[in-house]
């Protein structure tokens, strides 16, 4: 059955943030910019529907590598037809590449599985639909829209989601003082007062609970200011609860 891999998290919060990018020596990067799209409906509250749902939609503006992706976490393999489950990657009639990937996610105790649909955009295309100058459903291409409705089944206009206020992200994509063998990368988002770096590994599934170990080892060993070993959600879920509550304010 179709199984790509693992990837294996660990996040830092705030206070660790900025000591751990010293230590690790992570060199500056051009910063970029991920957009998350949400339904944000006035008067019933602050919730996150859509992720609570298990959708995930985003974008990301890259300087000219843009890309959005809708995903779907947690998931079931049962939830993908069969099409789905043999699909890799292909192109759009634009000739714009598409990849699918089916991953387990692991952070700490929590194991879920993930599933990935991402395609290059064109131009300008995530900037302006995430400033709202073009359509949210002009973002996504068919292959990804189809994807959805066939294996997620909710339904979605997409002309009633908010875009939420932008995240800056930087990427490592290799971390020189962490152990060769482990192919340890990392990615910083900010937002408001939110600072998170991840620093993440893959593995293949036999090889997972090992790599998670000196993954969790080798961050141990660093020398952070004291924090909770687990953050009480996702950096994604946290992210989002925040942009959420802007929005609001502004409406």
């Amino acid at each position: 059955m179709r199984f790509d891999g693992v990837e294996i998290k660990v996040t830092l919060g705030r206070e660790q943030t900025g000591p751990a990018v010293q230590e690790l020596g992570l060199p500056p990067q051009q910063p970029w910019q991920i957009w998350f799209w949400e339904d944000v409906t006035p008067g019933s509250g602050l919730g996150t529907p859509l992720l609570d749902l298990g959708v995930i939609l985003r974008a990301r503006d890259k300087a000219g590598d843009d890309d959005a992706t809708i995903k779907l976490r947690p998931c079931r393999r049962s939830q993908l037809t069969d099409h789905w489950l043999a699909a890799e990657k292909g192109k759009t009639d634009d000739g714009d590449e598409w990849t699918l990937e089916v991953e387990a996610d692991w952070s700490g105790d929590r194991r879920l599985l993930a599933v990935s649909h991402t395609c290059e955009r064109p131009g300008d295309l995530v900037r302006e639909a995430g400033s709202g100058d073009r359509p949210v459903e002009d973002l996504f291409a068919r292959e990804q829209l189809d994807f959805l409705r066939d294996c997620e089944g909710t339904a979605i206009n997409f002309a009633t989601l908010t875009a939420l206020s932008p995240v800056t992200a930087t990427r490592w994509k290799s971390v020189a003082a962490a152990p060769a063998h482990l192919g340890v990368r990392a990615e910083r988002w900010t937002v408001g007062d939110l600072d998170f770096l991840e620093l993440s590994v893959v593995a293949d599934l036999a090889e997972a609970r090992e790599k998670q170990a000196a993954l969790t080892g080798f961050v141990r060993s660093l020398s952070l200011p004291d924090q909770p070993a687990a953050q009480p959600e996702s950096k994604t879920r946290q992210v989002l609860e925040h942009l959420v509550a802007l929005a609001a304010e502004t409406r």
